[in-house]
C-alpha cells in the first residue's frame, strides 16, 4: 500500500491541478498536425530556412511537405517578397590560412557554422573527420573540399554542402594514378534556382550540372568531372599565348577564369565538349604590381593595388558577350581614407605593405573586403571610409619583435590569407544528388 500511495504523490496542490484541467478542458484546443495544408504551409514559410529544414524530422507528413518542389519554390517566392526593402542574401567570408580558417558571416546571416578553435569544425560531418582538410572552391553555398590521406599526394575530393551537411565522394581523379600534381582545382556549378523579380517567379533546377576542372599545365591538359557522367574525362587543350602556372579560378558567366602572369586572364568553359582557352586582355600594360580577380554580379573584376603610389584602382568588365571593355570603376588613395579607428588610417598612410585585397563584396559594388595586419577591414571605395569587419584567428606564432641595430622594436606581421572563398547562404539550400550508376540512363535521355 505505500507503494501504491507513494505514486499519487504530487507537488501541484490537487485544487490548482484541478483548476488547470478545467481551463485546458474549457480551451478549444487544435493538434498542430490537425490543421489544414494551407495555414501549415503559412506557417513553414514564415520560419528561417534552418528551422524550417529541421521540422523534416517532425514525422512522414512534414517530411513530405517541405520536401515538395512547390513547397521549395514557395518557400522561395515568400523570402523574396515579403523582406522589407530591396531582398540581399546573406553570405559568409571563409578566410583560410595553413592552420586556420576565420569565419566572417554578414550582418543578415540566419545561418551558423560550428566552427571551433581552428574555424575547421564545421566540415566534421565529413569522412577522414578533422584531417587534413583544404578548401579547394566553392560555389553559392557548395563546397570542393580535398581531404589529404598520405603523404605521397592522395587526396580525396569532397562536393558538401556545409548546412545541410549533405556531402558526396568524386571518383579518383586520372592525375593521381600516373603520379602527377594539378596545378589547381576549380568548381563550377549551375543554380539550383533563379528567381525572376519581375515576374515574382521561383524556377529550380532540379537537374543542375556541376564541373570540377584539374588543370595540368605542364600538358596543357584538362582532366574534368562531370556530374552528368559521374566520371571524368581528359581534354588536351591549344593555348594562343603561352601557358603558366595559375592561381584558383574566378567562376563567371558559366566560365572559368583565371591569372596567366602578363599574359591576360584565360577563359576556359568546361560545360561545351573539346572546349578551348581563350584570351582577355589586362586593362593595363602589366608591372610587377600586384592584381587580383573576383566576380561581382555575374562581371569580372580586377583589383590593381599600386603600393608605392599608395593607391588602387578597381576595374570591371562591360559587355561580356561581346568581346568586353574594361571600365575603371573606382580609384582610392590610401592617405585619403577615413575612419573612427585611427589605427586604421595610420597604416594605410604609412604601412601599405600590410594592406591586402580579400575579396570583393557580393552584393555591393562599393565596397571591398581588405586585410589591415590583422584586421578585416571593409572599405566602401566612394566615401573612403573604414570599418572594422572582423578580425583573423592567430596562427601558433602570432608576432615577433626583433631588435634592429638602432634599438628599436619592429612587429613582424603574419602573412597574408592564403585563400578566400564566399559561401553564399540562398533561401533555399543546394541539394546534392548521389551519382547516377554507369547503367541507369543519362538525365536528358
Amino acid at each position: 500500500m505505500a507503494v501504491e500511495s507513494s505514486t499519487q504523490l504530487s507537488l501541484v496542490p490537487c485544487r490548482k491541478r484541478s483548476r488547470i484541467e478545467k481551463d485546458l478542458d474549457d480551451l478549444n484546443l487544435i493538434n498542430i498536425n490537425e490543421l489544414p495544408e494551407a495555414l501549415l504551409l503559412e506557417i513553414l514559410y514564415k520560419l528561417p530556412c534552418q528551422w524550417a529544414l529541421q521540422c523534416k524530422s517532425v514525422s512522414k507528413r512534414w517530411y513530405s511537405l517541405i520536401s515538395d518542389p512547390y513547397f521549395i519554390r514557395s518557400f522561395i517566392h515568400h523570402r523574396h517578397c515579403h523582406k522589407f526593402g530591396e531582398f540581399s542574401e546573406p553570405f559568409t567570408l571563409l578566410l583560410m590560412r595553413k592552420d586556420n580558417i576565420t569565419h566572417l558571416p554578414s550582418d543578415n546571416s540566419e545561418l551558423s557554422l560550428d566552427c571551433g578553435r581552428d574555424g575547421f569544425d564545421f566540415l566534421n560531418f565529413l569522412p577522414r573527420a578533422r584531417r587534413n582538410y583544404r578548401i579547394e572552391a566553392a560555389f553559392n553555398d557548395l563546397l570542393l573540399v580535398c581531404s589529404e590521406v598520405n603523404r605521397d599526394g592522395f587526396c580525396e575530393y569532397y562536393i558538401c554542402n556545409p548546412f545541410t551537411k549533405e556531402w558526396l565522394m568524386l571518383p579518383r581523379p586520372p592525375y593521381m594514378s600516373m603520379g602527377r600534381t594539378a596545378a589547381m582545382v576549380s568548381f563550377i556549378c549551375e543554380k539550383y534556382y533563379n528567381y525572376d523579380k519581375d515576374l515574382q517567379e521561383c524556377i529550380t533546377n532540379v537537374k543542375y550540372r556541376y564541373k570540377v576542372v584539374c588543370c595540368i599545365t605542364s600538358e596543357l591538359k584538362m582532366e574534368i568531372f562531370s556530374s552528368e557522367t559521374g566520371e571524368w574525362s581528359s581534354l588536351v587543350v591549344s593555348s594562343p599565348r603561352e601557358f603558366g602556372p595559375i592561381p584558383h579560378g574566378v567562376a563567371c558567366n558559366g566560365m572559368l577564369h583565371w591569372v596567366n602572369d602578363n599574359k591576360g586572364l584565360v577563359v576556359f568553359d568546361p560545360f561545351i565538349e573539346n572546349a578551348e582557352l581563350r584570351y582577355i586582355d589586362l586593362p593595363f600594360e602589366f608591372t610587377k604590381h600586384s592584381f587580383s580577380i573576383g566576380e561581382f554580379q555575374g562581371r569580372l573584376r580586377i583589383f590593381q593595388f599600386l603600393r608605392e603610389a599608395l593607391f588602387f584602382s578597381v576595374w570591371e568588365l562591360e559587355d561580356y558577350g561581346n568581346k568586353g571593355k574594361w571600365c575603371m570603376k573606382h580609384k582610392v588613395y590610401l592617405n585619403q581614407m577615413i575612419s573612427e579607428h585611427v589605427m586604421l588610417v595610420e597604416i594605410a598612410e604609412k604601412s601599405s605593405r600590410q594592406i591586402e585585397f580579400l575579396a570583393f563584396h557580393p552584393k555591393e559594388g562599393e565596397l571591398v573586403f581588405l586585410q589591415f595586419r590583422n584586421y578585416v577591414v571593409l572599405c566602401n571605395m566612394r566615401t573612403m571610409e573604414l570599418k572594422e569587419a572582423g578580425q583573423l584567428h592567430r596562427s601558433e606564432i602570432l608576432e615577433q619583435f626583433l631588435r634592429a641595430r638602432s634599438g628599436r622594436f619592429f612587429l613582424l606581421h603574419e602573412p597574408p590569407v592564403q585563400s578566400v572563398f564566399l559561401l553564399g547562404q540562398p533561401s533555399w539550400p543546394t541539394p546534392i544528388a548521389p551519382l547516377r550508376l554507369k547503367f541507369e540512363c543519362p538525365l536528358d535521355c
